[in-house]
């Protein structure tokens, strides 16, 4: 029997990668009980997985990865031992760089559409990892700022997939070197698992000796902190586990809640202050909020914040109210509209904050704060048209088209969304976009252009947003890159001036685009539309003679920022000859008089 058992291990080992597909179960539900002690560092968790074949094959084994950090202990199907082999499995959807992955291997063919429940126990360490934003080249200090999950006395806090794989999962290799990949897996993977749910009873060792500290579990699961025991739920949410040492919590705001270690009480007061002052102008953009705020200390003085929803997870630290108030409108706005789309959800995140930086010191800030990624989005858009490269090529890879539909990478459903939202309040103003915004319902978003029509209908008169949408959501066209190709002013009335500004747009993407003229006096701006690979003419009337035109106050993202001011030419204005009036001719034609009237 051993012999057989032995067998049949070595021919799982022998199975080719290919044969394995790690996409072909959906991972329904989880029930776990986890048991963390932040003296070791460490993580035991046992409990069950509901596993279901949404191929069109059946299936005769299961993938199950976890973190290269935590070991498999045992796996058994419907309370019987199965076959099993665990092997090291090379991805960064894990800040290790790599997995602990479990093949089993079932008694009978799964068959699409059918089920099966794994009983799982698993532990292992689970430290601060920056292996893998390190080999691609990222600095140290930066990667620990960034990849800050670990459990420890002085700090513990879990993400989830994506930064730490603490549940079991079933995704294909991926690797942060390779372009888009990474984000591209987690997005099928989260599609996939759309309506799983996470289950766990969470509960933390005591000390070995002395005095045990005061601690409790905050998460953003249905139940959201208990002492040092906690049961929770995570429905479509990427889970996040925070153990508070000495902790705090305030909740008699009605807008905000916050949990912090109580030395920190008077920082975690001004976070408080600075959300509770962004709702109300927010609100006439984005409705009311339909929960709490809720701010969640990170005891890492060092990490990097993290927004999840209306969860907003930050070290407690002095910091200008102006910046503070800048940072919170993100999860202000996620507690005001919910939508499964990123570009959506998470651009209008960004539209907020810039919104926020408006009302502090004025457009140009507002614009500025919009430009702060606008060089590495005009690196990302060169990357994703770039051709693929070879093999031996040192260039890194293309990631490919990034429609803002369908896209799953960052800067370009945060950053590019951000901007097509303000560029759009440009076009169309406040009003429309705020009625649109108010009629949006996620539940009814379900075809690519309901945005469109819901903006559309606002418009009056009607407006067709199709070439709009069409260059900036529904493909990737890449950015504009404008120039002003010449400027001309002719004096008229007294020192009234007309200005003629022909703008050349060299880039694939339609755009309408604010021109400015400008002289010691003031300026004067207008707005004109430039199709791709095209040109538009503009005549600005103005009080004086300008002395330069400047084509996108950095409102549209562009590839290149290169002639966008051109000094203004003066056009000559040429005097008629002065020449004597030509002495008239005497009529030869008889006088005939007329009728008296």
């Amino acid at each position: 029997m051993r012999r057989l058992l032995v067998l049949a291990l070595l021919a799982l080992l022998a199975l080719p990668a290919a044969a394995l597909d790690r996409n072909a179960l959906t991972f329904t539900r989880y029930d776990l009980r986890l048991t963390l002690d932040p003296h070791q560092h460490s993580l035991a968790a046992e409990g069950a997985v509901e596993l279901r074949n949404d191929s069109r094959i059946a299936q005769r084994e299961a993938v199950l990865q976890l973190s290269s950090s935590l070991r498999w202990l045992a796996i058994l199907a419907e309370g019987s031992q199965v076959e099993w082999l665990s092997q090291d499995y090379t991805s960064d959807i894990d800040h290790t760089g790599a997995l602990s992955e479990a093949i089993v291997k079932f008694e009978q063919p799964l068959a699409p559409g059918a089920s099966i429940r794994l009983n799982i126990r698993y532990s292992g360490a689970i430290q601060k990892d920056t292996t893998r934003l390190e080999r691609i080249g990222t600095p140290a200090a930066i990667a620990r700022r960034s990849d800050w999950d670990q459990i420890g006395d002085n700090f513990t806090a879990l993400r989830g997939v994506g930064f730490v794989v603490w549940y079991p999962v079933s995704i294909d290799a991926a690797n942060l070197a390779q372009g888009n990949e990474l984000f591209e897996a987690l997005r099928n993977w989260r599609e996939r698992e759309r309506t799983s749910v996470l289950h766990i009873q969470l509960s933390r060792l005591a000390p070995p000796e002395g005095d045990e500290p005061s601690s409790a579990f905050i998460t953003n699961g249905s139940e959201s902190k208990s002492a040092d025991q906690l049961t929770t739920e995570f429905r479509d949410v990427d889970p996040v586990i925070v153990l508070l040492n000495d902790p705090a919590q305030t909740t008699d705001r009605p807008r905000v809640l916050a949990y912090y270690s109580a030395a920190h009480t008077n920082f975690a007061r001004d976070y408080m202050a600075a959300a509770e002052t962004v709702i109300p102008p927010l609100e006439e953009w984005f409705g009311t909020p339909g929960s709490k705020v809720v701010l969640v200390e990170l005891t890492d003085p060092e990490a990097l914040p993290y927004d999840a929803g209306p969860f907003y997870f930050v070290p407690m630290r002095a910091v200008p109210h102006a910046a503070a108030e800048v940072a919170l409108a993100r999860p202000v706005v996620h507690s005001m509209l919910e939508s499964s789309r990123p570009w959506i959800r998470e651009g209008l995140a960004g539209f907020a904050q810039a919104l926020i930086r408006e009302r502090q010191s004025g457009r140009r800030a507002a614009v500025a704060y919009l430009g702060q990624f606008s060089h590495a989005l005009s690196l990302a858009e060169l990357q994703s048209h770039a051709p693929a490269a070879d093999a031996a090529s040192s260039q890194p890879p293309a990631i490919g088209l990034q429609p803002l539909i369908t896209t799953s990478d960052e800067m370009f459903f945060r950053t590019k969304a951000a901007y097509v939202w303000w560029m759009l309040r440009d076009i169309l103003g406040d009003r429309p976009l705020q009625a649109a915004l108010a009629q949006y319902r996620a539940t009814d978003d379900r075809d690519s252009a309901y945005m469109q029509r819901l903006i559309e209908k606002q418009l009056t008169p009607r407006r067709d947003l199709e070439t709009f949408f069409d260059d900036w959501v529904y493909r990737d066209r890449g950015l504009p890159q404008l120039r002003v190709e010449s400027a001309y002013v002719r004096q008229t009335l007294g020192q009234q001036t007309v200005t003629a500004i022909t703008i050349e747009n060299l880039g694939d993407a339609w755009c309408e685009v604010p021109v400015a003229i400008r002289s010691r006096g003031g300026e004067s701006s207008v707005r004109v539309i430039v199709p791709a690979h095209g040109k538009g003419i503009i005549r600005i009337p103005f009080e004086s003679t300008p002395s330069e035109a400047e084509v996108n106050d950095g409102s549209i993202p562009e590839s290149e920022r290169r002639d966008n001011i051109s000094p203004v030419t003066v056009s000559p204005v040429k005097s008629p000859p002065i020449t004597e009036p030509p002495t008239p001719r005497p009529s030869t034609a008889p006088v005939v008089p007329g009728p008296l009237h």
